[in-house]
């Protein structure tokens, strides 16, 4: 047994004793725990979920990200918090059932694994969506389906990109929790934050998807990996493709010796140059399929992001 879980009969009792005993007690349930957990972070999930059992935490950023393995009513679910709150909660899935197999990619990148499924809590109020780890050409991918609202057949929008085990908001007010060179590129471009998103990747690395925009109000998205490197970014397009002939000969040959791609034509590509990272984004179409792939200033494939719409 993991030493970080409840014993079975711990597991029975955990329910009275977040209620009776507090949060330090919920603490104390844990079998040698790998850490001490933040007095806080116990809060924040006794206060949430005062009937969870079985929990198993595991650190992700020491005193203030972690995330956490319960059970609700006997079901699995999966959160994130840190100190102050509740980041992101999914209801965990076993196999995957035969009307999502049926909608796993079938065109480009048919021929992955997908994992357990899961779902976001609470699901949006009219399209339903789920997602899986979906194992493809060595790399893992998050493979979302998004189910429009009921309709016959079925109709799901399919999208995979670059693995990440849970995504949360940043607000406009977070700047200073951007990594320094991602801050310093900000205030150096005089550029006006107004949020974005947090993931979290299998290696617990963190990942921020940002929004910004110029004086004159022109809106730009940025992607900065875990150091503030800059790895996504129209802002700093310095040149733009528009066939895979005009791309330096690395990228041209990986393409054209990948069958998933090779069919496809450049919609538009561009390299964006700066300090802060230089690189490739190129955006392929194929019948009914989108893709996106993203090279190193060297030209060497770094991820793809892919989306299509099936009839199920």
């Amino acid at each position: 047994m993991n030493d970080r879980k409840f014993t079975d009969k711990l597991f029975l009792m955990i329910a009275a004793v977040l209620v009776t005993a507090g949060c330090s007690n919920y603490k104390d349930q844990q079998i040698t725990p790998p850490e001490n957990l933040p007095e806080s972070v116990i809060k924040v999930m006794s206060d949430a979920f005062p009937d969870a059992t079985d929990a198993t935490f595991q650190s992700i950023e020491k005193e203030k990200l972690y995330e956490v393995y319960y059970k609700l009513n006997g079901n699995p679910f999966y959160a994130a918090l840190n100190t102050r709150k509740i980041l992101s909660v999914y209801r965990m899935h076993g196999a995957i059932p035969d009307s999502m197999q049926q909608a796993l990619p079938a065109r480009s990148v048919t021929g992955g694994a997908a994992d357990a499924y899961k779902e976001p809590v609470p699901q949006p109020a009219v399209d339903k969506v789920f997602s899986s780890k979906y194992t493809w050409n060595n790399n893992n991918y998050l493979l979302t389906w998004i189910q429009n609202k009921p309709s016959d057949p079925v109709k799901y929008m399919l999208r995979l990109e670059p693995y990440v085990k849970f995504s949360y908001p940043l607000t406009k007010e977070e700047l200073t929790t951007l990594p320094g060179p991602a801050v310093s590129f900000i205030e150096r471009e005089k550029l006006r934050f107004s949020g974005g998103t947090v993931s979290i990747t299998e290696k617990n690395e963190k990942q921020y998807f940002v929004h910004a925009s110029t004086a004159s109000s022109t809106n730009y998205s940025f992607t900065f990996d875990g150091s503030g490197k800059l790895i996504n970014t129209i802002y700093r397009a310095e040149a733009f493709y528009y066939d895979v002939k005009e791309l330096p000969g690395k990228m041209q040959t990986f393409i054209q010796n990948s069958p998933a791609f090779s069919g496809m034509k450049i919609a538009e590509g561009y390299k964006f140059s700066d300090p802060a990272g230089t690189g490739y984004v190129i955006s392929m179409q194929g019948t009914e399929e989108n893709c996106w792939l993203n090279f190193d200033q060297d030209g060497n494939f770094v991820s793809m992001t892919y989306q299509t719409a099936l009839e199920r």
